[in-house]
């Protein structure tokens, strides 16, 4: 067998042919990277955060504060004082015409007058020259703070009670309703005290109930039962409903595998978790209350729940990892963090614009954003 021989310079020429390659490779990846940068750029120049917003609008609260006080020191400590001098000197002025009326003034009465008049002048004089002691107004850094979601606040009240698997809650401006170990339903005030706590027999039975807060009475409502209902969420004048089946007809097309986990409306908009059991990870939609476009999808690991927060942002609960994911209003992961609470999520619930309900397996918690 002869042997296989190569030339210095075959070497020599493949050694530089794989040099070239790999010098248009790194060129390649660096116009990547650069154009990537660029966009970046150019995005930061078109950013506008919502909180510009809240500082403009905490400068004009601020402003409207100054006017206010002012306004109220200058009722207290000048026109009440002038209102007051007006007063004395139109009983002086009633005083005289009365006497000349009479005709008979007397020295002494004159005289008094006469005194009273001077006081007046003085006292007029002192208002006109009095000074105030005014302190400089102190702003400190600490006024505008940037706001951290993570780690959330301890929760500032909590209340003990087991909650059954995929217990839910619901919220109005005075009270808080928790499906209790999918047996009962309670009512909680905002000191998380129960108000009323009934039985509740359609764990399992999708259908749709209405419930009055104030005799704790259910209804059935008129919708069709047929469907086995699942979740639902309601805007200023539409009731939004997902079915729990796996197979179901609607202009948004999911696979068969995929399931709802939470449904959620906010300023014309739907939040939609949809859990793919295959991949064991959701895809958090947002999409038109109207037309059902989808704005923006993320991908999120487990089963989730969702809430607003910060008007047009949402705050993402992962079940199977107890973790948060704070999606900002554009669609993109600001932060995630785990539930330092060691309890297992339920459901998760604003309530106004600055508390956050977490239903854990064990407790209602109720903390500060």
């Amino acid at each position: 067998m002869r042997p296989i021989l190569r030339s210095k310079s075959l070497v020599e020429t493949t050694l530089s042919h794989l040099h070239l390659k790999h010098i248009e490779h790194q060129h390649q990846t660096n116009e990547q990277l650069l154009d990537r940068i660029d966009k970046l750029l150019n995005q930061l120049s078109s950013v506008k955060p919502f909180c510009l917003e809240e500082l403009e609008q905490w400068h004009q609260t601020a402003y409207q504060s100054i006017d206010q006080y002012c306004k109220e020191k200058r009722h207290d400590l000048i026109e009440k004082q002038q209102e007051k001098h007006q007063i004395e000197l139109h009983h002086l002025q009633n005083e005289v015409n009365q006497l000349t009326k009479e005709q008979d003034l007397t020295q002494n009465q004159y005289n008094l007058i006469k005194h009273n008049i001077q006081l007046a002048e003085i006292k007029l004089n002192e208002f006109e020259h009095f000074r105030l002691s005014l302190y400089p107004l102190i702003i400190n850094e600490h006024l505008v703070v940037q706001q951290h979601i993570f780690p959330l606040s301890h929760p500032y009240r909590t209340i003990h009670m087991t909650n059954g698997i995929e217990s839910s809650m619901a919220v109005n401006d005075k009270y808080l309703l928790v499906n209790r170990e999918n047996t009962h339903l309670c009512l909680l005030d905002r000191n998380l005290k129960i108000i009323s706590d009934i039985p509740f027999t359609h764990y399992n039975i999708h259908t749709i109930v209405i419930l009055d807060a104030n005799t704790m009475l259910l209804e059935k409502c008129s919708i069709s039962s047929n469907e086995n209902w699942s979740h639902g969420t309601i805007s200023e004048d539409t009731l939004f409903l997902s079915t729990a089946e796996r197979e179901w007809n609607s202009s948004v097309a999911y696979e068969k595998n995929e399931i709802i986990c939470d449904l959620k409306y906010k300023n014309s908009f739907l939040a939609i978790p949809i859990f793919n059991e295959h991949k064991e990870e959701s895809c958090f939609d947002l999409r038109s209350s109207t037309t059902f476009e989808c704005i923006w999808s993320v991908q999120i690991h487990g089963h989730c729940r969702c809430c607003s927060i910060n008007v047009d942002q949402w705050l993402v609960m992962d079940h199977d990892h107890c973790r948060f994911f704070h999606i900002s209003a554009n669609g993109k992961l600001i932060k995630s963090d785990k539930y330092h609470q060691h309890q297992h999520l339920e459901d998760i619930l604003s309530w106004d614009e600055n508390d956050i309900v977490v239903l854990t397996k064990k407790s209602v918690n109720l903390h500060k954003l």
